[in-house]
């Protein structure tokens, strides 16, 4: 039996939906020609909508191929919208599901912008409200933890009396170092993975400074942030005694140099982090932990100047920093509460 396509590439959409994306995504010649809607969109965002409306039409495909012969905005309704959860499979979970449904209703949106996708919307937030969630072990963890598990890793590797040639000691210290780098700037996984020395690093003084323009952030708001002297430290030892040793490191200017003769990518780096946090903390933190895991520390011990939280994060809102990233004060406090309670002595 032939499986079913789970997802129609670009190249095979209807000619209509194609026209359509092109227009919202075009990008003007100059100042006066005019823009698509989208365009302003990162280019990963556009890519997460394109594969979650191109997953919709394999589905339609599969499901009603007539359908394909209508306009985007006439091939569904609630009930198609029924069918299309039901058909996934029951290893993709509802938070997942939910989130193609919400780049569905924002392709949608682009390419049919006329119509009301309001409801749609509302079925992706109940379908994500209503998925079972793991539970949230990361977010008892704060900067300043993570902050010393790096320092930790690296002291480690250097105490442990070994050659920096070694691939344990170069591994250890450069893991150590990324993950106190995050926990100071807790940067996203492509922008972390492009960091490249004497661009976005580069010296000022005796300190270290992460400049990254505009261009090379999702947000498009540019990040300069001086590195404290201690990390400084460690940086300077990274790049003069540990990375030089590093195969390949030498024909290539980014900072994170893999054993493998080329840079780290961005799911590298990932799953070293995973690696780390997991077999010193006893669960994993990834990279985007590191961004809640700021936001919640600064919202405790400095609530006065939360607010802060949005530009280190790099949003263009505070909305968006309260609402996905500081877990809320009576959170913290119930939790801190649980804590004495199963701490105390029985009296």
């Amino acid at each position: 039996m032939r499986r079913a396509r789970l997802y129609l590439p670009y190249a095979a959409w209807p000619k209509d939906d194609r026209t359509r994306w092109e227009a919202a995504f075009k990008t003007g010649m100059d100042l006066f020609d005019d823009c698509g809607a989208g365009v302003h969109l990162a280019e990963r965002t556009r890519q997460q909508i394109q594969y979650a409306y191109g997953k919709f039409l394999a589905f339609l495909s599969a499901h009603d191929h007539s359908l394909l012969t209508r306009t985007p905005a006439r091939r569904l309704n609630r009930k198609v919208v029924e069918e299309y959860v039901k058909s996934q499979p029951k290893s993709c979970g509802g938070v997942t599901v939910g989130n193609y449904l919400n780049h569905l209703q924002m392709a949608l949106r682009y390419i049919c912008p006329r119509e009301d996708w309001s409801w749609l919307l509302q079925i992706a937030k109940r379908v994500a409200t209503q998925a079972k969630r793991k539970p949230e072990k990361h977010h008892l963890v704060t900067s300043e933890t993570l902050y010393a598990l790096g320092m930790e890793l690296m002291d480690r590797a250097i105490a442990s009396g070994k050659s920096t040639k070694t691939w344990s000691v170069q591994t250890s210290f450069r893991d150590g170092l990324i993950i106190s780098t995050l926990a100071l700037v807790p940067l996203r996984r492509r922008t972390l993975a492009a960091l490249r020395i004497g661009k976005h690093l580069v010296r000022s003084g005796d300190a270290w400074v992460l400049d990254i323009p505009a261009e090379d952030i999702k947000t498009k708001r540019p990040i300069e942030y001086t590195i404290s002297a201690e990390l400084s430290e460690r940086i300077d030892f990274y790049l003069n005694q540990i990375r030089p040793h590093t195969p390949g490191a030498g024909t290539h200017d980014y900072l994170w140099a893999s054993s493998r003769s080329r840079p780290m990518s961005g799911g590298g780096i990932y799953n070293r982090v995973r690696r780390r946090t997991r077999k010193a903390l006893g669960f994993p933190v990834n990279l985007h932990r590191f961004r809640s895991a700021a936001a919640t520390l600064w919202s405790a011990q400095d609530p006065a100047n939360v607010r802060g939280v949005k530009d280190l994060l790099g949003h263009a809102s505070f909305g968006t920093t309260e609402k996905y990233y500081i877990m809320s004060q009576s959170r913290i406090a119930g939790r801190a509460l649980a804590r004495i309670i199963s701490n105390g002595d029985d009296r």
